[in-house]
Parts: C-alpha cells; sequence; structure tokens
C-alpha cells in the first residue's frame, strides 16, 4: 500500500515494482492525482496497481505486506500528525515505512513500532540523498553511516 501519489511516492512505486513487487494499492486524497499514479505504474511498469480513494480512516488489507506513508504527515512541526490509518490493521509481518525525515520518528514508526511491524524511518531516504549530493557536488563518497549518524544526534535519537 502507497499512500500519496506525489514525487516521492511515484519514485517508490516505480523503485519497488522494479525490484519485484508485484501489486501496489495506491491510496490518495485527491481521486485523479492517485489514479494517474496508479495508471503509470500499471503501464510503465511490472507490476500491477490499482488506485484506491483514501476517504475517512483507511484499513489496511489482511494481505499487504508492504505500507509506505510518502505524504507529508507527520512532518515539522506537525510531528505527532496522524496518517488516517485503523493502526489495529497493522500486522507484525508487515513492512512499514514512512518518508518523513523530520521529526523521523512519526506517529506512524511509533505505531508500527508498537504492533511490531518491520519499520523503515524517513532518514534513510534523507541520508541517501545526502550522499548523492555530496558526490554530485564535491565528487567525495560521504560514509552514510557517519551522515546517519550525525543527523540522529541533531534529533536527539
Amino acid at each position: 500500500m502507497l499512500f500519496g501519489a506525489g514525487g516521492a511516492a511515484r519514485a517508490i512505486g516505480v523503485e519497488t515494482a522494479l525490484a519485484g513487487v508485484r501489486k501496489i494499492t495506491v491510496v490518495n486524497r485527491d481521486p485523479s492525482r492517485g489514479k494517474a499514479l496508479a495508471e503509470l505504474l500499471a503501464t510503465k511498469t511490472p507490476a500491477q496497481s490499482e488506485f484506491t480513494p483514501w476517504t475517512g480512516e483507511h484499513v489496511i488489507p489482511d494481505g499487504a505486506e508492504i505500507v509506505v506513508n510518502a505524504t507529508s504527515i507527520g512532518l515539522f512541526p506537525d510531528v505527532d500528525a496522524r496518517l488516517p490509518i485503523d493502526a489495529s490493521t497493522i500486522l507484525s509481518h508487515m513492512v512499514v515505512a514512512d518518508v518523513i525525515a523530520n521529526h523521523p520518528n512519526t506517529r506512524l514508526v511509533r505505531e508500527a513500532t508498537d504492533r511490531g511491524a518491520v519499520v523503515i524511518d524517513g532518514l534513510g531516504m534523507l541520508v541517501n540523498q545526502g550522499v548523492i549530493s555530496v558526490k554530485y557536488w564535491t565528487g567525495i563518497d560521504a560514509d552514510p553511516a557517519v551522515m546517519r549518524k550525525t543527523v540522529e544526534g541533531i534529533f536527539g535519537l
């Protein structure tokens, strides 16, 4: 399940499809943007894709294995904003990822951790974008572990 239909959602959808995900459900508040992303994924990648309108509290279906928040919900300063999903439908076998890096311990990350899911916070995306930027601008290969530790220190993690 991919929540959102902006640039991050598009990149995540394409990359997960190319990595072997067979079916992607795009969930978005704006039906035209959600349908457009689902259509792009269905026609330009090997994955099947469908759009589901996002109205009210969303229930994650039993068969979902990966849940990604690619929206701005939880971004600073509203770090306690809640992705409107039924947290009880997050199961321990799921991988839950949130693109929000500022602050990385979003409500979704906390709820998924409490439910026993495998959690990926937004710091990985932020750090890897930094690594690529440093290489692009300076030619230097930055150490992602050092960068992550530094960012964690900034957030007091």
